[in-house]
This record gives structure tokens, C-alpha cells and sequence, in this order.
């Protein structure tokens, strides 16, 4: 840690190591601001094409490096929308067994009692959520966003309620 900044490298295929730099302080309401900011403009979800605020829509590129979009576009997906909260380079996929590049790539499993703002739920092969803050942490209630179909979503859900997932949380690696 330099001057309460955590450097992580990450290697990716076919690109040099790629630095992410995330001050603590700041990670969670920045990742909430660029959530935000989503929620707003209102992306279609879309596996593939790219979207960013300023620049709308533009198409996955495949043959590049890992996620098909590289910052400041993401994928109009789950997996996209949680990279592009977290200001990564590039949008990872949903972590999934089998190997691959995906989020797993760059997070670690954290307890549900320790999730703090900018945390992300992960159901492996399915989905990802990213937390914001406990509502009522006794019964389960938190609020997040959520992009697994269109609109993206900022509300309250319910951990283990009807028709929800089995979730992992998962904190960034570039957190402390």
C-alpha cells in the first residue's frame, strides 16, 4: 500500500499486466457514483455490445482482450456493470467454473456479516449483484443494484427470499 492506495496486478490473455490502483476511502461511493450513473442513462441489457454514458452503444470486440469491451465502454450485462462500478480495464465475465477470465479472477470470497459498499454477490455461471448497504441486516434486507435484464435496478432484496439466488459475497482484490 502506497499513501493509502492498493496497487493489484492483473494478468490478462493476450495484455500486458494491467494496474488497478483503488484508494479505500473511496472505492465504495465511487463505485456507487458510476452505479448511479448507469441507473440513470438506463443501458438495454445486451451481452453484446458495449455501453458507456457519453458514448452509447458500440459492439463487443471478441477477438481482443478479455470481456469484448475495454474501459470507458463495458458490457451491458451483470458481470459489465459490476467492472464498470469497480473502474476496471476491461469487463470480466461472470465467474464460472472451467477456467476462463472472469470476476473470480480478481475477487475474494468475504463473510455476509463483513459486506461493505462496493461488495458484489456472485451466483457463479448465473449472475452478479452489486452491494450497497445493509437495510436491515438482522432479516436479511440489503439494497443494491442489480442488471440482469433491463432496467438496471436499485432496490431493496431480501438474501435467501423467493426467487433468489445462492449468492457468494465477493470483495474486490484492490480492496483492503
Amino acid at each position: 500500500m502506497i499513501a493509502g492506495v492498493v496497487v493489484v496486478g492483473l494478468g490478462l490473455a493476450g495484455d500486458a499486466a494491467v494496474r488497478e490502483r483503488v484508494a479505500l476511502a473511496d472505492f465504495g461511493p465511487a463505485a456507487m457514483a458510476r452505479a448511479e450513473a448507469w441507473f440513470v442513462a438506463g443501458p438495454t441489457y445486451n451481452q453484446d455490445a458495449c455501453f458507456s454514458v457519453g458514448g452509447g452503444y458500440s459492439g463487443t470486440d471478441w477477438a481482443g482482450v478479455l470481456g469484448g469491451c475495454h474501459r470507458p465502454s463495458y458490457r451491458a450485462d451483470c458481470s459489465g456493470f459490476v467492472s464498470m462500478a469497480w473502474g476496471l480495464s476491461v469487463s470480466y465475465a461472470t465467474p464460472r467454473g472451467g477456467g476462463g477470465r472472469d470476476l473470480g479472477d480478481v475477487t475474494r470470497v468475504v463473510e455476509r456479516g463483513a459486506l461493505v459498499m462496493g461488495d458484489a454477490l456472485v451466483r457463479d455461471g448465473e449472475h452478479v449483484r452489486l452491494f450497497e448497504r445493509w437495510v436491515d441486516r438482522e432479516r436479511g434486507r440489503y439494497l443494491a443494484y442489480d442488471f440482469g435484464s433491463t432496467p438496471v435496478k436499485h432496490r431493496v432484496y431480501v438474501w435467501g427470499g423467493p426467487g433468489e439466488l445462492d449468492y457468494t459475497p465477493v470483495r474486490y482484490l484492490g480492496v483492503a
